[in-house]
């Protein structure tokens, strides 16, 4: 199974390779929507859990974080 799954990343770049070679402005916010996961997944893992009621205040303000990092960003390099 796993092995079947190890396939999966080499296919998914080839087929987003031949599929959105003519759109490029899909790769950036593709790319942007994963990085904000994968941001969001780290910190769930890595933060100390304190005992809260929504215990997905503190990843969810780390990504908020993040995507204000980027704004800014933007905003100022032009």
């Amino acid at each position: 199974m796993f092995t079947l799954m190890a396939l999966l990343g080499p296919l998914a770049g080839i087929s987003a390779y031949l599929w959105l070679a003519k759109s490029p402005q899909w790769v950036p916010a593709i790319m942007l929507f994963a990085a904000g996961d994968m941001h969001y997944s780290v910190f769930q893992d890595i933060a100390p859990q304190p005992k809260l009621n929504k215990h997905w205040a503190p990843s969810l303000g780390a990504l908020l974080g993040f995507m204000l990092g980027i704004v800014g960003h933007r905003l100022t390099v032009v």
